[in-house]
């Protein structure tokens, strides 16, 4: 063999070494990576629920106690954005796609924000929670926020 073939041979094998060291270390960071994207979404969906809390708050108290009605309760905290500027997106995963649609009549795990129209034995009128029974990243229960 000469020198160049045998120089050939070591640098495709170096090139070889190094493509396994970068596969084998995307492996091992990949899904932590994943995972800091879901707790990121996590977080920010607990943000935006207490912000649409603030907006009912402040409706509530500028409108003499009385909450928005269940059909327009979006539009009246976001139309004309002074309660809130627009609905924030709702991501819990990896249960459900992001949204913004505020339901009044919550199945359990629609995925949306869960807004109470009137006292019940559950939730008093004006609540609002996120409509998901599954458990977050950390094991606390989506609904229970």
């Amino acid at each position: 063999m000469t020198t160049d073939k045998k120089l050939l041979k070591v640098n495709i094998i170096e090139v070889i070494i190094a493509i396994l060291i970068i596969l084998l270390v995307t492996l091992v960071i990949y899904p932590k990576f994943l995972d800091i994207i879901r707790k990121s979404n996590e977080a920010a969906s607990i943000a935006n629920l207490k912000a649409l809390r603030s907006a009912i708050a402040v409706y509530y108290g500028e409108n003499e106690g009385h909450f928005p009605s269940d059909n327009i309760v979006a539009e009246l905290l976001s139309g004309d954005g002074k309660y809130i500027a627009y609905i924030p997106e709702l991501y819990c995963p990896p249960y459900n796609n992001p949204t913004n649609e505020i339901t009044t009549k919550p199945t359990g795990n629609s995925g949306k924000w869960a807004y109470q129209v009137e006292d019940s034995q559950d939730r008093q009128a004006g609540e609002i929670w996120i409509d998901c029974d599954k458990p977050d990243s950390k094991g606390v229960i989506w609904n229970t926020y």
